[in-house]
């Protein structure tokens, strides 16, 4: 591995598996098919309205000026909407172009493709460390490695998360074992 310091020795290596958060990504993309067509209705109907296509039932016809208004507020929500459909297929896809890794010195995120760079975090700043096993030995690691400040001053943890990554336990004894504050 080409991030590694002459004399680190690298104890793991993982690639998370998207499938271990398909139930989260079904649930967020049936929530943006939801709000795409309320938002595509609502644009529609503006649109039709505007061009004269739909009969407005009440018998009274808006002004030409809230016509357009009502159809260039909906394409926020439009816009939105399309971002929200592609939102899993853009966390599949960035899965598929990280890698993990823990070494003896460090842990190490390798982003590839459109968002490539390397994360790397001493574990002599890691401060805790919270794991989610699944039944097929995949889990979830939240990993602290510092303390921020929100907008209002206030701290707040700073963490990294490796989502669906292979026998996540494993990986979990390597850096408590191997970082600072355990000791």
């Amino acid at each position: 591995m080409a991030e590694l310091a002459p004399g680190e020795s690298l104890l793991y290596v993982a690639q998370p598996d998207w499938r271990a958060e398909r139930g989260k990504l079904i649930v967020f993309f049936l929530f943006a098919v939801f709000w795409s067509a309320i938002s595509l209705l609502f644009f529609g109907m503006s649109l039709a309205s505007l061009l004269g296509l739909a009969p407005i039932p009440s018998g009274g016809q808006p002004g030409t000026g809230m016509m357009v208004f009502f159809l260039v507020f909906s394409l926020p929500f439009v816009a939105i909407g399309f971002g929200m459909l592609a939102g899993p297929f853009l966390g599949i896809r960035k899965a598929n172009n990280t890698a993990h890794a823990i070494t003896d010195a460090r842990l190490i995120n390798v982003f590839g493709g459109a968002d490539s760079g390397v994360e790397s975090y001493k574990l002599e700043t890691i401060n805790f460390i919270t794991r989610d096993d699944r039944r097929n030995g995949t889990g979830s690691l939240s990993i602290g490695y510092g303390v921020g400040r929100d907008s209002d001053g206030d701290p707040r943890p700073l963490t990294t998360d490796w989502s669906g990554i292979p026998d996540a336990k494993r990986a979990e004894a390597l850096i408590r074992q191997h970082a600072k504050w355990v000791r």
